[in-house]
């Protein structure tokens, strides 16, 4: 999962008064991101204890979009243990539950790019690994949506973040593009990782897609370095 794309959030900063110098704020997601990468990686104490703050989060603030998001988050992966063992019909409820929270999210703060992000990486992950297409494509759209959305809302800030953040985020719209059967925008991300990320093995890989044959199925750009000391 792609998660780690979550490093394209900019610190967000608060003005105490008007004239005053601004502070920085802390952000949620940095509460709880690495116990949520860890978890999604497999430590099951991890998820829960990241679980377990956006819980709390949300019982004081039952509209703060960002613990809802991640929680959602929590939820769409634990669903999979439930499928693994043969618990569907639960399974299908915790996912829906997971999804309608990051939907929530969403909805609560539609111009937040460290609530966009989760739900979008999410997505495209769920989407590069369900059986179902008509699924596949409802989840690549959402998550294409959200991607191109950020990237708006960057704006001229995109070219002064880590190459992780751009990697990720250019990669993420590449994959969702190309999920979508539209070879044209994709391989134009592509294109543009080549060019602005060259001697990274985001550069590397575009390279390598757009050198060789067009091939049916994941095109492998995304959660390039996860966890392991990104470039900055």
């Amino acid at each position: 999962m792609s998660l780690l794309v979550a490093g394209l959030v900019g610190v967000a900063v608060k003005g105490r008064d008007a004239g005053q110098q601004k502070e920085p704020i802390q952000r949620f997601d940095m509460l709880v991101r690495e116990d949520f990468f860890s978890g999604f990686a497999g430590n099951a104490e991890a998820l829960e204890r990241g679980m377990r703050r956006c819980e709390e989060a949300l019982a004081k603030d039952p509209k703060n979009a960002e613990a809802l998001v991640w929680h959602g988050a929590g939820l769409s992966y634990s669903s999979k243990k439930e499928f693994m063992t043969g618990n569907i019909e639960r399974g299908r409820q915790i996912k829906a539950q997971g999804v309608q929270e990051m939907n929530d999210a969403v909805a609560l703060r539609p111009d937040n790019v460290s609530v966009l992000i989760p739900r979008a990486s999410v997505f495209l992950s769920a989407a590069l690994h369900v059986p179902s297409p008509q699924i596949a494509e409802k989840d690549f759209r959402i998550a294409a949506d959200d991607y191109e959305k950020i990237l708006h809302l960057q704006g001229p800030t995109f070219v002064d973040l880590p190459v992780h953040a751009r990697g990720e985020l250019l990669g993420g719209l590449a994959e969702a593009w190309n999920g979508l059967g539209d070879t044209a925008k994709s391989r134009g991300y592509l294109k543009r990782i080549s060019e602005e990320l060259p001697d990274t093995p985001y550069g590397r890989r575009a390279k390598e897609i757009l050198a060789g044959e067009k091939k049916s199925g994941p095109l492998g750009t995304t959660c390039l370095g996860c966890h392991v000391g990104t470039a900055k």
